[in-house]
């Protein structure tokens, strides 16, 4: 049976994270947390912790390298000096930016909400010809995602826009999403593994980027009263 959508009546954002999400990321922040592991007097990550971490949330990951929990600001800006090093050696998530230039043409608004700088963020974009999305949000806070996303959604909110999906890799990622009262979608590709992802209950979970599309590609033409059935808004 084939469907035939030719109306598009979406008005929608989609806010991305960034690292592990839209940029590789993974490798060189294992090596950087290593690598800053004894200033800080914390736990290294082993070969054999990388399995046991995926399948672990952030504020169990912070507990199991044994993270001093006073000294976290400084470890993650730290963290960031580190990885703006990094920035010219990153590579985006394969298939990631056809997917991205994509969900532009179907009409969405994009953004990127992350713990990682603008400035880092930018220049990735800028380097791998990705400089598409419509604004871009960086949070000091590791768990405050929540609260730059209830700005994002009442910003656009008064826009016109009708619903807003936040996209990670990471656990507290989903964890954001609900307290904002955004729908969410958890990638499989970053720092959590999709049993430790599907036990915080996102929305909807993807293990290939080109999954993005064919969620969205859906959404895009569906009317307003079928969109508040399918996010909580």
């Amino acid at each position: 049976m084939y469907i035939y959508l030719t109306t598009m009546t979406s008005k929608g954002v989609l806010v991305f994270d960034f690292d592990g999400t839209i940029a590789d990321t993974i490798n060189p922040l294992i090596r950087i947390i290593n690598g800053v592991a004894d200033e800080f007097s914390f736990r290294k990550i082993s070969d054999d912790d990388v399995h046991i971490l995926k399948n672990r949330s952030t504020k169990e990951i912070i507990s199991y390298l044994n993270m001093p929990i006073l000294r976290l600001p400084l470890i993650v800006r730290r963290i960031r000096y580190e990885m703006n090093r990094e920035i010219p050696m990153l590579n985006p998530i394969v298939d990631m930016k056809h997917v991205l230039i994509s969900l532009k043409q179907y009409g969405y608004s994009l953004g990127i909400l992350s713990t990682n700088s603008k400035d880092n963020v930018v220049r990735f974009l800028n380097r791998n010809g990705m400089d598409i999305f419509d604004f871009i949000r960086s949070t000091h806070h590791l768990f405050g995602k929540h609260i730059a996303l209830k700005r994002i959604k009442r910003i656009y909110a008064k826009r016109g826009f009708r619903y807003v999906f936040y996209v990670g890799d990471e656990v507290r990622d989903v964890e954001a999403g609900r307290k904002a009262k955004v729908s969410t979608v958890a990638v499989t590709w970053g720092l959590n593994s999709k049993e430790r992802l599907l036990k915080a209950y996102p929305d909807y979970i993807v293990e290939e980027p080109e999954e993005l599309e064919g969620i969205f590609s859906i959404l895009a033409y569906v009317n307003r009263a079928q969109v508040r059935k399918m996010v909580r808004w």
